[in-house]
């Protein structure tokens, strides 16, 4: 299980309270229910792009609030309804819906499925945040080599939206798994990288 990772990743567009954000639920599933409404003769997902890419939207921004106000398992809902849509991948809100989902799949227990995130991995692949949360996907199956593979891919990175992503929060992960391989000399290494964070040096001092 994954502790809760960037809880505060939408937290710029974050505006009043929870009260505020389940107004803001409320009229967007009017809007999106008026949305589909209005194409109800159409298969949306046939549809030519600017209306696949409107409900996409609308579908993102939604899981977006509910992202902010901690209910992960309803925002992967949405973000994978969204994805479902032709995007454009270079759209800035499809690559953080993309992340998004990853997160919010994480942060709701369903890591494992965060699997099927490899069938875009080539569009999002130079991004740490991705590549971080990719090393995330695969240490909750296990797979630690890759994981680790990954983590490393994000430390290779430019600063991105998750703090830390490319650095001490890749390497804290990064020594996680080599301590679940009993690779414990590995795993001192990576938290010393870490340098000052707490998490990481509370492990370290476990080891030595």
């Amino acid at each position: 299980m994954t502790d809760i990772i960037a809880k505060d990743f939408f937290a710029e567009d974050y505006i009043g309270d929870r009260e505020d954000m389940l107004r803001s639920i409320e009229l967007l599933q009017i809007e999106l229910d008026n949305f589909v409404n209005q194409h109800a003769e159409e298969d949306l997902q046939e549809a030519p792009f600017e209306v696949q890419n409107e409900v996409g939207y609308l579908l993102y921004t939604l899981g977006k609030d509910f992202y902010m106000i901690g209910e992960y398992a309803t925002a992967a809902e949405y973000f994978e309804t969204g994805l479902a849509f032709n995007l454009n991948t270079k759209d800035l809100y499809v690559m953080e819906m993309v992340k998004a989902y990853g997160l919010s799949l994480l942060n709701s227990n369903q890591g494992r499925s965060g699997i099927v995130l490899e069938a875009v991995y080539d569009d999002f692949c130079d991004s740490a945040d991705f590549c971080f949360i990719m090393g995330l996907v695969y240490r909750e199956q296990r797979q630690y080599e890759q994981a680790v593979i990954e983590f490393a891919k994000a430390t290779q990175q430019k600063e991105d939206a998750i703090a830390g992503s490319n650095s001490y929060l890749s390497y804290y992960y990064a020594g996680q798994c080599r301590e679940e391989q009993n690779r414990n000399g590995e795993a001192g290494d990576f938290y010393r990288k870490a340098q000052n964070y707490e998490p990481a040096q509370e492990r370290l001092a476990r080891l030595e």
